[in-house]
C-alpha cells in the first residue's frame, strides 16, 4: 500500500511538474550551473533556508542535508526533517553523481529514479548556495548555518530574480536574522 501511494505521489508531481513548465517555458530562466567548485568544500551540513514549494514536500520543515564525499567518487546524502503531520524527524538517503559542468550534480531518488542538482551560485566561502535544476521547478537557498542574515539573504533573492526566478513560488523556511 506504501509504494502505491509513493508511485502515485510521484505520478501526479510529474503530471504537475509539466504543467508548470509549460506555463513557466515563456519565462526565459539561466539554469547554468556555475563553472568552478571544490566539491570537498562543498561537503558538510546545509540547511535549507528558502524553496520553491512541490507537492511531497511540503509537509516538510527544518531541513537539513549533510553531503559527504565516498572513496569511489560518488557523494551520499543523508536528507532530514520534520513532517509537519506528526512533528517526527525523518531520514532520506540519496547518492549523487558527479557529472559535467563542475557545478551539476546527478541525484538518485527511491533507487532507480534519477534528477538534476545544479549549483547556480555559490558563495566564495561555501556560506550559502542557490540551488536548481534543469527545469524552473525547483529552487532552494541553502546556508551552512540555520538562519542567514537578512543582508545576505536579499542578496541571493536579487541573484535569482536575475536569473528569472519569480518568488511568488518562494517559500521561506527560515527568518533570516
Amino acid at each position: 500500500m506504501k509504494i502505491r501511494s509513493v508511485i502515485l505521489a510521484f505520478y501526479l508531481a510529474v503530471f504537475l511538474a509539466a504543467g508548470l513548465i509549460c506555463r513557466q517555458r515563456r519565462r526565459r530562466i539561466d539554469m547554468r550551473p556555475i563553472r568552478r567548485m571544490e566539491l570537498a568544500r562543498y561537503m558538510g551540513l546545509w540547511h535549507e533556508i528558502a524553496r520553491y514549494e512541490r507537492p511531497f514536500d511540503r509537509r516538510l520543515d527544518d531541513i537539513e542535508t549533510r553531503y559527504t564525499l565516498r572513496p569511489d567518487g560518488r557523494i551520499e546524502a543523508h536528507t532530514t526533517g520534520t513532517d509537519l503531520r506528526n512533528g517526527r524527524r525523518g531520514t532520506i538517503r540519496h547518492e549523487i553523481y558527479r557529472t559535467t559542468p563542475n557545478g551539476r550534480l546527478r541525484v538518485t531518488v527511491f533507487g532507480f529514479f534519477h534528477t538534476d542538482y545544479r549549483i547556480l551560485e555559490l558563495d566564495d566561502a561555501y556560506q550559502w548556495a542557490l540551488v536548481g535544476s534543469s527545469m524552473p521547478l525547483r529552487l532552494h537557498i541553502l546556508a551552512r548555518e540555520p538562519h542567514l542574515n537578512r543582508a545576505t539573504f536579499r542578496h541571493i533573492v536579487s541573484l535569482a530574480e536575475r536569473r528569472g526566478y519569480t518568488l511568488d513560488r518562494l517559500r521561506l523556511l527560515q527568518t533570516p536574522q
